[in-house]
């Protein structure tokens, strides 16, 4: 079969995860000493691709662009990876949780002045 890879052929014909908490934003990482697979499980190229990617943390959506396929496919094939064991995934950080971009721009500020 010559020409593009069809995503519903990379996902088996899956079009959403199996993990609903995954978000875009959820950093990926894949672990260092992963659990055996099951003998039935068999890695595609796009599955082994991310776990090439994601040596240090990556976003979902960094994952999908440094692979070039759309988000939703890259979710899923992250949620696989994930069910099996082979990544950490980190959910995003809550909005509460997060610098006020003007507190982060008045740092940048200040160092900026320390030259």
């Amino acid at each position: 079969m010559n020409g593009p890879v069809r995503p519903y052929v990379i996902t088996g014909g899956r079009s959403r995860p199996t993990r609903t908490d995954l978000a875009v934003e959820s950093l990926v990482s894949a672990l260092s000493d992963p659990p055996p697979l099951p003998e039935h499980v068999l890695l595609n190229r796009e599955h082994r691709r991310i776990l090439g990617l994601c040596h240090s943390l990556l976003s979902v959506a960094e994952v999908a662009a440094h692979l070039g396929l759309p988000l939703g496919v890259v979710k899923v094939l992250v949620g696989d990876l994930w069910d099996l064991g082979a990544v950490q995934v980190l959910p995003p950080v809550p909005q509460a949780e997060r610098l006020p971009t003007t507190l982060l721009e008045e740092v940048l500020v200040g160092l900026r002045q320390l030259r």
